[in-house]
């Protein structure tokens, strides 16, 4: 009756329990699934950060060049402003050295019209009788000579007069058409230059539009790693309770087994206490028959008639005895629940079973193994850093590592010293191939290390964007090499 209790409530907390893994098998199964929307997610962002990224460079590249040209557009303004203002010098001193010759012109014509004037309202006897007046023939030649000389003076002036006067008024349209030239370039340089303005200006709006998505996609990427890490500790932690109701289920269960063999244990000393008891029961009660048929005495013959009867008698008790005996196979029938407990320690066995299995989960303690560190025990105490920041150069995960500050934090914690640089963990303990990886294994990248978990899954100090985060793919990236140092 008791054992019947005892496996009821067996049953009962078993099913408990079984309802409860089931929730929390639940919680592990969401948070995994939270996880892993959150990393497409954050997929999704990483690839519109890298485009955002790619067009933010595309247009920087545009406006470079554009600022370019516009320097080359001012330069040139600035050198054709410099030969327009010269050009204008040249001009306004070509209109005063215009205005000069116009002005000579016309004194020199006013000075020969007062000559010719004069000549003539002296009339031709006045300059006949000039002529008569020589002295010789050679005053003579001289005097119509010098009349002559006067004549052509002014006309040859007034000619040299009217040819300056051309040559500067040809001079000054041919300025005012460079000037006018000039003027047209500078105005084509100045619309060039506030067309580069504005498209520069237009540019760099276009590139603080890209940097505000940016912001904002970054923004958005941080809050999908932020629920990933989220979820990593969630996962871990549900990780962590599971192995430990693990723990706590095959105690309990090794506690039950216990509590059945005591049972069993006592069960069987009282079936023996019994048969004991039933055993010196017999034997008394046949002595006793004994002892009253000697007293009886009388006839020999009925005396012996009396033993035959008592013989018979005894038979019968002995038949009794037999079944008693038969009682006694009833114990043995307890014995062979005896057996059933022998069934149970089978079932011990298949305990010791899984603790063997827990071994082969432990890492199968690889014969290239130097250490009596757990690979699992490493790694949870890696994850108990997951969250936090990464800093460049950090050696300690509690205020902030680097990949290989991190990784040689948690093997120094074991007593495994190793230096804190990602090239130079390269070299240490063993290799081993990825296939062969266990949990506390060193995973070696191109600047960048890892602890790996199994299942194909690494802890590790990603970067300044991400911190320690665990539960990401192994082969995320090339693997050079992996180390084992346990």
């Amino acid at each position: 009756m008791k054992s019947k209790k005892l496996i009821a409530f067996l049953l009962i907390l078993t099913l408990g329990v079984s309802q409860f893994n089931v929730a929390l098998a639940d919680k592990k199964s969401d948070a995994e699934s939270k996880k892993k929307a959150a990393q497409e997610e954050l997929k999704t962002q990483q690839n519109e950060i890298d485009y955002i990224e790619q067009e933010q460079q595309q247009l920087k590249e545009e406006i470079d060049a554009l600022d370019a040209e516009l320097v080359n557009v001012i330069v040139e303004l600035s050198t054709l402003e410099e030969e327009l203002a010269i050009k204008h010098d040249e001009l306004a001193q070509t209109k005063e050295e215009l205005k000069q010759a116009k002005q000579d012109e016309k004194d020199q014509y006013e000075a020969m019209k007062l000559r010719i004037r004069f000549m003539y309202e002296k009339g031709d006897s006045t300059m006949l009788t000039r002529i008569l007046e020589s002295k010789s023939i050679a005053d003579l030649l001289n005097r119509v000579e010098y009349v002559n000389q006067m004549y052509d003076y002014d006309r040859n002036l007034l000619t040299e007069y009217e040819n300056v006067k051309k040559q500067v008024a040809k001079l000054q349209k041919q300025q005012k058409a460079e000037v006018a030239a000039l003027e047209d370039k500078q105005q084509e340089y100045q619309v060039a230059e506030a067309n580069y303005r504005t498209t520069i200006d237009q540019k760099q709006g276009e590139v603080e539009n890209f940097d505000q998505k940016l912001a904002a996609a970054q923004t958005l990427a941080a809050k999908y790693q932020d629920t990933i890490n989220t979820q990593n500790v969630i996962i871990a932690k549900e990780n962590k309770r599971i192995e430990e109701e693990r723990k706590e289920k095959e105690r309990l269960e090794k506690e039950r087994q216990e509590r059945e063999r005591q049972e069993r244990e006592r069960w069987q000393q009282e079936q023996e206490e019994q048969q004991r008891a039933m055993a010196n029961n017999n034997l008394a009660s046949s002595g006793e028959d004994e002892s009253s048929g000697s007293s009886s005495g009388g006839d020999e013959s009925s005396t012996g008639g009396s033993e035959g009867d008592e013989s018979s008698t005894g038979s019968s008790g002995g038949d009794e005895s037999g079944g008693e005996s038969s009682g006694g196979d009833e114990s043995g029938g307890e014995s062979s629940g005896g057996d059933e407990s022998g069934g149970e320690s089978s079932g011990g066995d298949e305990s010791g079973g899984e603790s063997s299995g827990g071994d082969e989960s432990g890492g199968g303690q690889d014969p290239g193994y130097s250490t009596g560190v757990s690979g699992s025990e490493l790694v949870q105490y890696a994850l108990s850093f997951v969250g936090n920041p990464y800093v460049w150069g950090g050696k300690d995960p509690n205020t902030g590592a680097d990949c290989s500050g991190f990784t040689s934090y948690v093997y120094a914690h074991f007593g495994i010293n190793i230096p804190s640089y990602s090239y130079a963990q390269r070299s240490v303990g063993q290799q081993v191939s990825y296939a062969n990886a266990q949990p506390g294994d060193l995973i070696c990248y191109a600047g960048h290390v890892a602890i790996y978990m199994g299942n194909g899954q690494i802890v590790h100090a990603k970067g300044t964007a991400y911190g320690i985060v665990a539960y990401d793919n192994a082969t995320y990236r090339e693997i050079i090499t992996v180390r084992r140092l346990l």
